[in-house]
This record gives structure tokens, C-alpha cells and sequence, in this order.
């Protein structure tokens, strides 16, 4: 991947966005007091934490975990969340994934909690670089969305900025780097506006190496270039110079000047020296074997192969062994863990041990007492309780009474309830008969007649256009030119009817049918396709379809059915010319489907009343009352909503609310 390397940098930097103090670890460990329980303490050992991860990862944990048991027994839920948030960010920073996971979603939650968007919003941006390095891309964009909005929220610009920056990053390793230069200008402007000049160098060195991989290396030098010149780049960002002398070094190779690619792989060279990493050594190896290749210094370009092949197959062995040291830090903290806690019951029952010897020593006469007290509280009591007894005895029989008369009254409330839920029952047996009936009625017959007997026809049709087309082509290939357009059209208009087939088919489909994936915009077109002739040219149809993926779990029948008779009573309402607009959205995990007529418009008392069954604004004879109870059932079976906005003499506005379903990528 090509900004896997970059991204390092916004990772690290975004992780101090709370700046700790400038001591060194011995000072802030001078300061430490096991005998007091404060949330300064707590604070200090998450400092502590921090400075321990970059060099001795187990203490980090231990200073870490010990935050968070002393900000539990404060009961301090910021702190709690504080230290999860740390935790998380060091099993993170050993490869430990799935407990990095497990702390950080739980200070996320609390963060929720409290309201505490700032560090929300570092708990967001931690969950995203662990979804980056493990290249789930997609869930890492998510996360880096929600940054996004935390900064805009909180008008903090530094967080609005790492937040683009990983978005950025998302995009240059999934080979969207159109996206990613757009992404990095902006990055760029937004650095220079709040002069940070680290993200400043960072914008600019990603935007020149999006030039580099899409060939446009002359651009993407003229980056290098203005870097080298404008910036103070071992004083602002000296972590990024090797990286900007390997990439002037490929891009000079790509234009085959030998020269400066010598030049410039052999200052990158003078910087690992003295900054050793074993990626950067590897990607001199492997500059220097392909400047020697074109320079035709055979043998050198050989011994740099041999060594980039070397020093790569070490790394992977380095890779393996960190992936064991991880694995024996996690035990190791685990056996320690346990020794503390083991160590920690000991003393407390060693305390308890002591407490108890004290209280039988100089507890003795004072517990005499009690006994003597309590002997007589027992005699006391007892004269109490034979008064209070005959009192009982009077309230019991006075409760006994409301029982049984409590007890008829729940026996009878019982029976009503039975007799409610058996005619509930009956209700909703017959709602579901009618159901059925209505649309086999209506559509079984034509789904099994009428598509069958128009398809053979429309066979015949395209078999003939076929045949007069070859027969043309064969015996007057001079007048095929003049022909084409004639058997053209013949083709659209077969073309066209065997669409409508196919939209009644999707209409009359089985409830029975299995369960698929079904587009909500080729469900509307699919409907609009059946009541083209009502329309009638009087209608017109404004659409705005969103761009989003709409899909829903459904029986394709059903989700047609409810939403040909949405549109159907939209048609319907409108007696002369006018509009109906169809809009599709995306809200959050749902989608939205807006249906607006300009038609008669449906009255206050009315309106509550639309989806009862039988009910109908319609003349007699020209409406069941059904559909839209039938549309109804037909949402609320898909775990989604619908409701109606209208005014009389100026329409109707039908909104639905439906579950999207979740595509897996």
C-alpha cells in the first residue's frame, strides 16, 4: 500500500493531542504515593503510562491498569474512562488487537455517557488506526467520519485535521487517489490556516507522492522540490526526511535521471546511518539496485538485490518474534496481575486478621453490654409484639376480605382479556384472508395469463425482425443503411412491452417467494412502468434518487405491492394535470422514500383514519378500503414506518422509513 508508511505520523501526533507534562518518568515516579487515593494520582500514573509505552511496554500496562482500578474505587467515571483509553492505546501498540478493542470500546461508551466530546473523539480516532493496520479500510473511514464530526462539533480545527488526514490515508491505500489528492490539498490549506507546520510538510509530501504513483513525476518533483527549498524540514519534521530523499530518488528513476537519483538515494543513505530503521535500509537496497540496473553497474545492483532480499526476509523474521514477544509481555502482565492481587488479599486479610485481635481485646466488656442491651430489647419486643399481634390479627382479616374481592375482579378482568385476545385474533385472521384474496384475485390470474401470452407474441415479433434483417443484409445489403432505423424502432417497441411484462411480474410475484435483496429505485420504476397508461401524459414524475445503495431484505411481490398502491392512490387523487415527486435518501442506517402529489388532498378528521381497514375516501364501488392498510402491514413486516402529511385542494405527502440493509465489503 502506498501511504501505510505515512499515516504513522497523524497516528502518533493525534495520540498527544493532550500534551503531557515535559518531565522525565524518574520525576513523575518520585511523585507517586500508594497511601493516598486522589485523582491526581490517578492522572500521574496515566502520565507514566505514556511515557513507559515507547520504551518499556509492560510498566505501561501495570501504571495503566493500576489507573483504572484506583478511578474505579473513586467512582470517577471520566477517570475510568481515561485510563481504558490509555489501556486501549497500549495493547494497542503491541499488536494486542482484540483487548485494545475490548478498553477502548468501553471508554467510547463512557465518553458517551458523560458527554465528553474531546475525548470521544480520541477514542474514535484510536478505533480507526487499529481498523486501518489491520486493512479493514472501510470500517477505519467510518471512524475517522465520526472524528470528522467531532471537530466540527467542537470547532476544534487540530482534530477536524487528523481526522482528514486518516480519511485521506483510507482513500491512497484503496487506489482512490483522486480522492486522496483532494483530500491532501485540503489537509494542506487547513494546516497553513492554523499554522501547523508538521501537517503542513506531511499535506505536501502525500499530495507529491499521489503525483508519483499516477505518472505524474514532473509534478510531483516540483512537491519534493518546494519542500526541500520553503521548510525547515529537519527542524519541523525530521521523521519524514528519508522518506522525501527515497521518494525524490524513485521519481528521478522514473524520468531516467541517473544522476540525481544517485544523488539523492545517497543522502537518504547518510540519514539512516545515523537514524537506523530497518524499512528505510530496505528501501535504499532497493532504490540502489534499480539505479545500478540502469546505469549497468551489474555486479553492485546484484549485492544491493541480495541485500534488500536479506534484510526484507529479516524483517519478517523480526515480525514473527515481535508477535511472540507480545504474546509473552500479555502473560507476563497476566502472572503479574495475579501476584498483585494475590499480594493485595494477603495484606487485607492480614488487616482483617489484626482488626479482629483488637476488637476481642478491647472489645470484650463493650460487647457484655450489648448482650444485656439486647436481652432487654428482646423482652421489651416481646410485650410490643403481643399488642401489635391483636392488631394484625384485625388487619388480616380485613385484608383477606379485599383479596377475595380483589381476587373475583382479576378472574373476571382474565376472562374479558381472553375474550379481547380471541377476537384480536379473528380480527387479524380475516385482515390477512382478505389480503390474500384481493391480490390473488386481482393478480394471480394476470401474472400466469397475461405475461405468457404477451411474451409469445412479442417472440414472434423480435424472431421476424431478426429474419427481415438478415434477409435484407442478404439479398439488398445497398438498402440495409435506409432499413436499420425502421427495424430499429420495431426493436425498442418489443424491447419496451416485454419491460412491462416484467414489471407485473415483479408486482404479482408470491408471497412464498424466497427473501432477497431488493433496489427500492427499481422497485418505484418497476411501478411506475404498471401505471404509465394512467398517467396518461396529464401526470408528470420529478424523481431525485439518491446516489446511496438503497436495499432491503424482502418477498420482491410485497415491497412492490405497497408501493404501487402508494402510487396508485397518488395517482388517483389527481383529477386533472398535475405532479407527483419521488425522492430516496439515506439516514443513517435507514432509508427514505418521499412520495408528494398535488392532488385533492385528504381532511384532518380523515387523515388518522387511512390505514384502517375498509375505510376509503373513494365512491362506492371504485375502492375496497384495503391497500393502504395493506401497505401498512407490508412496511411494519420489514421493521419500518410510514406516515401522511396533507392539505386540502393542495396534496399529499407519503413518507416511509425502511431498515437498509448492511453490505458487507
Amino acid at each position: 500500500m502506498l501511504f501505510r508508511f505515512h499515516i504513522l505520523v497523524v497516528v502518533f501526533f493525534f495520540s498527544l493531542i493532550q500534551p503531557l507534562k515535559c518531565e522525565g518518568v524518574d520525576s513523575l515516579l518520585i511523585r507517586i504515593d500508594t497511601t493516598v487515593l486522589s485523582e491526581a494520582q490517578v492522572r500521574l500514573k496515566l502520565q507514566i503510562a505514556d511515557k513507559f509505552r515507547t520504551s518499556d511496554i509492560r510498566q505501561a500496562i501495570l501504571f495503566a491498569k493500576s489507573a483504572f482500578k484506583d478511578a474505579q474505587e473513586l467512582k470517577d467515571k471520566r477517570l475510568i474512562a481515561e485510563s481504558q483509553l490509555v489501556t486501549g492505546n497500549c495493547y494497542s501498540h503491541i499488536g494486542a488487537n482484540v483487548e485494545a478493542l475490548e478498553n477502548l470500546s468501553k471508554a467510547l461508551t463512557m465518553f458517551d455517557e458523560i458527554g465528553d466530546k474531546f475525548n470521544r473523539a480520541r477514542t474514535l480516532m484510536a478505533l480507526g488506526n487499529i481498523y486501518f493496520y489491520t486493512n479493514e479500510f472501510n470500517l477505519a473511514l467510518e471512524y475517522y467520519d465520526e472524528v470528522f464530526e467531532c471537530g466540527d462539533i467542537l470547532r476544534d480545527k487540530q482534530v477536524t485535521l487528523r481526522a482528514i488526514m486518516g480519511k485521506g490515508s483510507v482513500y491512497a491505500n484503496t487506489n482512490r487517489l483522486d480522492s486522496a489528492l483532494i483530500i491532501f490539498n485540503e489537509t494542506f490549506q487547513l494546516a497553513k490556516e492554523i499554522n501547523d507546520k508538521q501537517n503542513e510538510i506531511h499535506s505536501l509530501f502525500n499530495i507529491g507522492d499521489v503525483y508519483r504513483y499516477t505518472g505524474r513525476v514532473e509534478k510531483a518533483l516540483e512537491i519534493f522540490k518546494l519542500i526541500e527549498r520553503d521548510y525547515d524540514i529537519e527542524e519541523i519534521h525530521p521523521f519524514l526526511i528519508p522518506n522525501l530523499y527515497f521518494s525524490f530518488t524513485d521519481s528521478y528513476l522514473r524520468v531516467r535521471d541517473t544522476l540525481n537519483a544517485k544523488r539523492y538515494n545517497q543522502k537518504g543513505r547518510e540519514i539512516i546511518q545515523h537514524h537506523p530503521n530497518s524499512h528505510h535500509r530496505m528501501t535504499y537496497y532497493s532504490l540502489s539496485f534499480r539505479v545500478d540496473t540502469m546505469c549497468g553497474n551489474l555486479n553492485s545492483a546484484i549485492k544491493n538485490y541480495m541485500q534488500f532480499k536479506e534484510l526484507s526476509d529479516s524483517i519478517n523474521s523480526v515480525k514473527f518474534k515481535e508477535s511472540l514477544a507480545n504474546f509473552q509481555i500479555l502473560y507476563g502482565l497476566n502472572v503479574k496481575e495475579e501476584e498483585i492481587e494475590r499480594l493485595r488479599l494477603d495484606n487485607e486479610f492480614k488487616d482483617l486478621t489484626i482488626k479482629q485481635r483488637r476488637i476481642v481485646n478491647y472489645g470484650s466488656g463493650f460487647v457484655v453490654f450489648l448482650l444485656l442491651v439486647v436481652i432487654f430489647q428482646i423482652y421489651r419486643s416481646k410485650i410490643k409484639s403481643k399488642e401489635k399481634n391483636v392488631i394484625l390479627q384485625g388487619q388480616r382479616e380485613e385484608l383477606a376480605a379485599a383479596n377475595e374481592e380483589l381476587t373475583a375482579i382479576n378472574d373476571e378482568l382474565h376472562i374479558q382479556r381472553e375474550e379481547l385476545q380471541f377476537a384480536l385474533t379473528v380480527l387479524k385472521e380475516t385482515q390477512n384472508q382478505l389480503i390474500r384474496s384481493e391480490k390473488m384475485a386481482s393478480l394471480g390470474m394476470l401474472s400466469a395469463g397475461v405475461a405468457h401470452e404477451i411474451n409469445n407474441p412479442l417472440n414472434f415479433i423480435k424472431g421476424g425482425v431478426l429474419a427481415i434483417e438478415n434477409y435484407v443484409k442478404d439479398n439488398f445489403g445497398d438498402h440495409l443503411v435506409e432499413v436499420s432505423p425502421l427495424l430499429e424502432i420495431l426493436n425498442i417497441g418489443v424491447e419496451r412491452a416485454a419491460n412491462i411484462v416484467a414489471s407485473l411480474d415483479d408486482y404479482s410475484r408470491k408471497d412464498d417467494v424466497k427473501i432477497t435483496e431488493v433496489n427500492i429505485n427499481s422497485v418505484i420504476e418497476s411501478c411506475l412502468m404498471l401505471l404509465q397508461s394512467q398517467l396518461n401524459n396529464r401526470i408528470s414524475i420529478e424523481k431525485d434518487y439518491t446516489n446511496h445503495s438503497l436495499s432491503i431484505e424482502s418477498r420482491d411481490g410485497k415491497i412492490h405491492q405497497a408501493f404501487l398502491n402508494i402510487l396508485t392512490n397518488a395517482v388517483q387523487s389527481i383529477e386533472g394535470d398535475g405532479t407527483i415527486s419521488i425522492t430516496t435518501n439515506k439516514k443513517n442506517k435507514s432509508m427514505i422514500v418521499v412520495v408528494a402529489d398535488t392532488g385533492c388532498g385528504i381532511s384532518e378528521e380523515d387523515i388518522i383514519r387511512v390505514t384502517d381497514p375498509f375505510f376509503t375516501t373513494k365512491d362506492p364501488g371504485k375502492g375496497t378500503g384495503l391497500g393502504l392498510s395493506i401497505t401498512q402491514n407490508i412496511i411494519e413486516e420489514h421493521n419500518g414506518s410510514i406516515s401522511f402529511n396533507s392539505e386540502m385542494g393542495v396534496g399529499t405527502t407519503v413518507t416511509v422509513l425502511l431498515p437498509i440493509k448492511r453490505v458487507k465489503i
